[in-house]
C-alpha cells in the first residue's frame, strides 16, 4: 500500500488576519479623512454665518435731519450718521406716504463709523403729507423714520 499525504494549501490564520486588519485600517482612515472635511466645511459655514449675523447686529445708522425743499424743483434732504461699530453700505432709500412709494436705489454708498453722509432726492412731496424715510443697508438692515414737510 501506498502512503497517501494530504497537503494543504490555504492561507494561514495569521495572514489573514494581517490582510483583513490592513484592510479596516485603510478604510477606517480613509472614513475620518472623509468625516474631517466634512467637519471643516460645516465649520467654516457657521463661522461665516455668525460673522454676518454679528455685523448685521453692530450696524446702526441714526437718520438725523429731513428737509423738504420748497421751491421747485421739490426735493428732499436726508442726512444720516452711522453710530454703529463697523462700516456699512447704503444700498436702498425708499421715500413713501400713504399713496405713493418712490424707490431709489444706491450704488452701494460706504458709511464709515462716525461719519455722516446726505442724500438730495428729487421727490415730488405733497404738503401737510407724513413722509416716511427707509433706509436699507447691504446686510439688509433697515432704518426708518417719518417727517412731514
Amino acid at each position: 500500500m501506498g502512503r497517501y499525504c494530504k497537503r494543504s494549501r490555504g492561507l494561514s490564520t495569521i495572514v489573514t488576519s494581517v490582510m483583513m486588519l490592513s484592510g479596516v485600517a485603510i478604510l477606517g482612515t480613509g472614513v475620518v479623512a472623509w468625516s474631517n472635511s466634512n467637519l471643516s466645511t460645516e465649520q467654516q459655514v457657521l463661522n461665516t454665518k455668525l460673522s454676518t449675523s454679528v455685523n448685521k447686529i453692530k450696524e446702526s445708522l441714526v437718520i438725523e435731519n429731513v428737509w423738504f425743499n420748497l421751491t421747485p424743483p421739490r426735493f428732499v434732504n436726508i442726512t444720516m450718521n452711522n453710530v454703529g461699530t463697523i462700516g456699512l453700505n447704503v444700498t436702498e432709500i425708499q421715500l413713501g406716504n400713504s399713496t405713493t412709494t418712490h424707490q431709489i436705489t444706491q450704488k452701494n454708498d460706504p458709511v464709515l463709523p462716525g461719519q455722516p453722509i446726505s442724500y438730495q432726492i428729487n421727490y415730488d412731496w405733497q404738503n401737510n403729507a407724513t413722509v416716511q424715510v427707509l433706509i436699507k443697508t447691504a446686510r439688509d438692515n433697515f432704518f426708518k423714520a417719518e417727517d412731514a414737510p
